[in-house]
């Protein structure tokens, strides 16, 4: 089991989401609504508020990511991993993991021009996917 899961001492329901997440697998972003739906069918009594305090918590501690992008209703949440950037179909609205990131030099550049900290870039690519165009 993972090292920081080990240290966190989550409560039954924080590690229900977490297993919940895991086992979706990267690649696959879901939103809040349906890792809910997926807690319910296990532990019929979970709330709403639990799972979203969950995932709150497990993005704080570096377990899931939360993925927030530009027109979408809602956060995504996948298993933390190596960053990456995201394709966001606007004609299914499937989310697509793509394996890049801004390279480091343009970052501190960009953080020296503008007299800032930077901490973290967030790229997402929008328009159709291949099942959509076809």
């Amino acid at each position: 089991m993972n090292g920081l899961l080990e240290e966190a001492r989550l409560s039954k329901n924080h590690r229900l989401v977490y297993e919940v997440v895991q086992e979706q697998g990267a690649g696959h972003h879901l939103p809040m609504s349906e890792l809910y739906e997926i807690a319910r069918t296990r532990r019929p009594g979970i709330g709403f508020t639990t799972v979203y305090r969950a995932l709150t918590r497990l993005r704080d501690i570096g377990l899931v990511s939360e993925i927030t992008l530009p027109g979408a209703d809602s956060a995504y949440y996948e298993p933390a991993g190596p960053p990456h950037a995201h394709f966001v179909c606007t004609s299914c609205a499937k989310v697509s993991d793509v394996p890049f990131q801004l390279p480091e030099d343009v970052v501190s550049k960009l953080a020296s021009e503008l007299r800032a900290h930077v901490t973290s870039s967030v790229v997402s690519l929008h328009g159709r996917c291949s099942s959509c165009t076809n």
